[in-house]
C-alpha cells in the first residue's frame, strides 16, 4: 500500500483511493460518502479536491485528494475495530508529518548556520592559503638573495 499521507505543496493529504484501501471498502463507495456528505459547500472546497490515479493497465480513473480535516469529517463515522486501527494510524501519520513539516524551519534555519559557518571557514582558510603562499615566496626571494650573497665569484 502506498503511504497514508502525503505532504503536497506543504499540504497534508491522502486520498479516496488510499482511504478505501486502509479501510477495505471499495473505492466506489467513499467516493459515494463523500458526495453525500452534509458539509458547506466551502468546507467541501477546501477539503475535497477532485483528481484522478492511473492503474497498472493505463488507465485513469477519479479519485478525490482528502485534507486531515477532510479526512475526520469523513472517516470518523466508520466503525469497527479494523476501522478504529486505521482511524489511529492516519491520526498518528497526519500529526508525525504536521511536525515535521513544522520544524523543517528550524531544522533549515539551522542547516543555514552551519553552512555558513563553514563558508567563514572556508574563507579564513584561503586567507591562511594566500599569507602562506605569500610568505614562501618572500622566503625563497630572501633565499636566493642569501645564496647569491654568499656564492664564490669568480671574474674570468
Amino acid at each position: 500500500m502506498q503511504d497514508l499521507v502525503v505532504s503536497i505543496a506543504g499540504n497534508l493529504t491522502t486520498t479516496s483511493k488510499v482511504i478505501a484501501e486502509a479501510f477495505g471498502k471499495p473505492h466506489r463507495n467513499i467516493l459515494r460518502d463523500i458526495e453525500s456528505m452534509d458539509c458547506s459547500e466551502e468546507f467541501s472546497r477546501l477539503n475535497f479536491e477532485q483528481s484522478d490515479y492511473l492503474t497498472e493497465r493505463g488507465k485513469t480513473y477519479k479519485c478525490v485528494n482528502v485534507t486531515e480535516d477532510g479526512f475526520y469529517f469523513l472517516c470518523m463515522g466508520f466503525t469497527g475495530k479494523p476501522a478504529a486501527k486505521w482511524k489511529e494510524a492516519f491520526i498518528a501519520e497526519f500529526k508525525r508529518l504536521r511536525v515535521g513539516t513544522m520544524s523543517i524551519d528550524k531544522r533549515m534555519t539551522e542547516i543555514s548556520k552551519k553552512l555558513e559557518a563553514v563558508k567563514l571557514d572556508g574563507q579564513l582558510w584561503s586567507k591562511l592559503g594566500r599569507e602562506i603562499n605569500n610568505n614562501k615566496k618572500l622566503a625563497l626571494i630572501e633565499s636566493d638573495k642569501l645564496i647569491n650573497d654568499v656564492q664564490l665569484r669568480l671574474d674570468y
